[in-house]
């Protein structure tokens, strides 16, 4: 598909110089140089994690316990080599399904067996959570993110435009207080120690928990 200009600008929601790159990436899969998938995606999410300032516990950590998912390859660590290339999981692919239909069955099977028993945080766009189903995993607990701010007459309003600069600086202080953000029964004292620059701190009150299941809330003074 990507050899067609035509199918190509569908399938990668792009077109013009955008395309023609995306079509040169993709043609060269088997043989163009890699760098590890935390170079190779870039966006504001990226840059708030700042692995390479991290020390070497934090970094271990960080190349170990962080799953990005991918919609060529499914799953990645953040230190695998990949090559360069363009691919969404919502993309529509084989018979009208999207990448995330397609990739499901393996990541929840995979999931299950490198996640079971153990603490999920997961910070998955509604795209990438597609890829997987959670109620296959049998882990201790999950938790999930949400981020508010005040409109002009007061009332709270989700975060969407920021979201990945925030989930990029809570990223980071998960991986720099491994131990704590590791057990279910410290992860919201650890919160309440954490404070964006952007304004955001941790809400119990808003917080609300469904049987493994906590959804954490933090609201920007």
């Amino acid at each position: 598909m990507s050899e067609r200009p035509r199918s190509s600008r569908a399938l990668l929601g792009v077109k013009g110089p955008a395309l023609e790159k995306a079509m040169a990436e993709n043609a060269e899969l088997d043989t163009a140089p890699t760098l590890p998938a935390i170079e190779r995606y870039t966006g504001v999410m990226y840059d708030a994690i700042d692995h390479q300032s991290l020390d070497g516990d934090a970094r271990e950590v960080f190349g170990n316990s962080v799953i990005i998912m991918s919609g060529l390859f499914g799953i990645v660590r953040p230190f695998d080599m990949i090559p360069a290339y363009k691919l969404k999981m919502g993309a529509k692919l084989l018979r009208g399904k999207t990448g995330a239909a397609v990739w499901k069955s393996a990541l929840t099977k995979s999931l299950a067996e490198s996640a079971q028993d153990s603490v999920i945080w997961d910070l998955l766009p509604i795209e990438h959570s597609a890829a997987w189903d959670s109620s296959k995993v049998r882990y201790q607990t999950r938790f999930t993110v949400k981020f508010l701010e005040r409109n002009a007459v007061g009332e709270l309003k989700t975060v969407n435009h920021r979201s990945k600069l925030l989930k990029g600086a809570l990223i980071r202080h998960l991986v720099t207080n491994t131990e704590a953000a590791g057990s279910a029964d410290s992860a919201l004292n650890l919160l309440a120690g954490f404070s964006h620059p952007e304004g955001h701190v941790f809400n119990p009150e808003l917080t609300s928990e469904s049987g493994s299941v906590t959804e954490i809330v933090f609201v920007k003074r």
